[in-house]
């Protein structure tokens, strides 16, 4: 595993997904899923998680 890879997520992780109102907004109006795709596909944060995510394999 690329440690420092890891590091990077973790670090976006903590500093913007943590207390994100957007993330909370979308659990209150849909479900879990409904936040979890949003960070995933239209957050700029989530998609560079993502891309970060896709060097691990």
């Amino acid at each position: 595993m690329n440690i420092e890879v890891l590091d990077k997520i973790n670090a976006l992780e903590e500093k913007y997904c943590q207390n994100c109102l957007l993330k909370e907004l979308n659990r209150a109006d849909g479900s879990k899923t409904a936040a979890h795709n949003f960070c995933i596909h239209e957050c700029s944060i989530g998609i560079a998680i993502r891309s970060h995510g896709n060097e691990l394999q």
